[in-house]
């Protein structure tokens, strides 16, 4: 697991989680090691001036070194600025996750 934070004067002003899994044991799946983001968090003064960028590289970095083959992360349905700040990193959508209240 690699808990990288981002800091500037002495003040962190970012993180990012991001954690490594292999594909269950599963006949009908394709065995792959994949790292997880389970976190980015930027302090809202220090968006748009390239920290999250740099911790999601980090965490690219840290996944490939872990023998990861794809980074994997989840946004939820509204979040469009996350959409736009993952997609400009070139992540694409992979699968959606639909749910219906009980």
């Amino acid at each position: 697991m690699l808990v990288d934070e981002h800091e500037t004067a002495g003040a962190v002003t970012g993180a990012v989680l991001v954690r490594i899994y292999d594909t269950p044991a599963d006949p009908q799946m394709v065995p792959e090691r994949r790292g997880y983001v389970d976190g980015l968090v930027v302090a809202p003064a220090h968006r748009r001036r390239g920290v999250g960028r740099r911790l999601m590289d980090a965490a690219a970095a840290w996944a490939k070194s872990q023998g990861g083959a794809q980074l994997v992360l989840t946004v939820w349905a509204g979040n469009d600025a996350a959409r736009a700040f993952y997609h400009c990193l070139g992540y694409d959508v992979l699968s959606e996750v639909m749910t219906k209240p009980l």
